[in-house]
């Protein structure tokens, strides 16, 4: 059996990281979400894997052969990213008979193996893996008859839904599956429309899950990821650490080697600490923060279920609900609005959409190589560019563009960096 995982997509909606090349690049725990998946189907006993990826082949380089995962990796280039379809279709060559299929986000597919296969009755079914939802305009939803599915439809309307069950995105599919395929014009989601047709001919079963899976699709979704992350990790912390006097450790907390915490510092788990990190004096870092490494957390600074990536150096005053870049600069008492006066659910503006995040507490997303000066506050929901520079006792209520320099002389400035 092999599993196929599709990261040649373009990352379009995962603003401000877009640079990744791909979002399943994005670090965490000191290693990739795609470095994390691949372990995860390790854990199976799956040993073969095909990988689908862009031209630029930057996750071959990245990855390899495979060998250092236990795993034997193919990799097929997607020249364009055009669709889930066509990118499966580019595989056809290398399946023999039944595989599963992902995203290269699911770290989670261990979880989910063995009920996939439970519910086949044959060899020749396929099963999708399903999950109770209750915002289903956001996802493909199920029409079934009983468990077995009829079509999937696309984002449907409130009060338009099939079923109250949505595709999770982890598929146990039979290779005949590409005969149909290959007979479905090429659209956004033309393998939703594959698989829609293929169960009128064949049987494609549901497996329901009520266990945490995770998606991709906003970087508000990475909060998800971190907390699967922190709840499968085995805490530990490095022998090669400096700990200082007063420190108050809490919880379940791993802190990597070369990391430093200076005195009066409180670390309440679950967090991650990365290699040579640094927590400065009364620093307060808690409730599920992750700091990668070489990131610096100031004196005198409280991170409240955050991220600051790799090389990142906040100083004093409050990030909540947040996800910094790497490489960034961020000065004193910076503070992060991250709930609405009226406590709803922030909602964050993606083009020309107000997209509800479904989340109460969300503050501010940071690209990379962005610097920040002193005194400077975000409102929930606002996201910065990359190597943006936002300038001294500036507020920020709306989105600051990639290169774009943001600061007030009594009327708020923008200009594009040279």
């Amino acid at each position: 059996m092999k599993v196929v995982i599709l990261a040649a997509g373009k990352s379009s909606r995962f603003y401000p990281f877009t640079n990744l090349k791909h979002k399943s690049l994005l670090s965490l725990l000191g290693k990739t979400l795609l470095e994390h998946t691949l372990d995860s189907i390790k854990e199976t006993g799956i040993k073969e894997v095909v990988i689908v990826i862009g031209k630029d082949q930057l996750i071959k380089d990245l990855i390899g052969d495979g060998r250092k995962f236990g795993l034997t990796i193919t990799y097929v280039i997607q020249p364009e990213p055009l669709g889930m379809g066509d990118a499966l279709l580019r595989v056809k060559e290398h399946i023999e008979d039944y595989f599963f299929l992902l995203h290269a986000h699911h770290i989670d597919f261990s979880d989910f193996k063995k009920l996939l296969e439970s519910k086949r009755k044959n060899e020749q079914e396929s099963v999708l893996l399903a999950k109770e939802e209750v915002l289903l305009e956001k996802f493909g939803v199920l029409k079934m008859d009983g468990d077995r599915v009829e079509a999937i439809v696309e984002k449907p309307l409130k009060g338009q839904e099939p079923s109250k069950f949505r595709v999770v995105g982890i598929y146990l599919l039979h290779k005949a599956f590409f005969e149909t395929l290959d007979t479905i014009p090429l659209t956004h989601y033309n393998l939703e429309e594959a698989i829609s047709q293929f169960a009128k001919k064949a049987t494609v079963r549901i497996a329901v899950t009520d266990k945490q899976t995770v998606t991709l699709k906003y970087p508000w979704d990475v909060f998800h990821i971190s907390r699967y992350l922190l709840e499968k990790n085995q805490t530990h912390i490095s022998k090669d650490v400096l700990i200082s006097k007063n420190v108050v450790i809490t919880g379940d907390v791993t802190i990597e080697e070369g990391a430093k915490i200076m005195e009066g510092a409180c670390i309440k788990g679950p967090c991650y600490i990365g290699k040579n990190a640094f927590i400065g004096n009364n620093a307060v870092v808690r409730n599920g923060s992750i700091i990668e490494e070489n990131a610096v957390v100031g004196a005198k600074m409280e991170l409240k279920n955050s991220v600051l990536l790799a090389g990142t150096k906040v100083h004093s005053g409050f990030i909540g609900d947040s996800i910094i870049g790497k490489n960034c600069r961020i000065a004193a008492n910076f503070t992060t609005g991250n709930v609405r006066l009226d406590r709803n659910s922030v909602k964050v503006k993606i083009g020309d959409k107000d997209i509800d995040t479904d989340i109460r507490s969300l503050g501010v997303i940071v690209g990379d190589d962005v610097k920040v000066g002193i005194s400077v506050s975000t409102m929930p929901g606002i996201m910065i560019g990359n190597n943006a520079i936002i300038g001294p006792s500036t507020t920020i209520m709306e989105h600051v563009e990639y290169d774009t320099t943001v600061y007030n002389e009594f009327k708020l400035i923008r200009k594009k960096n040279k």
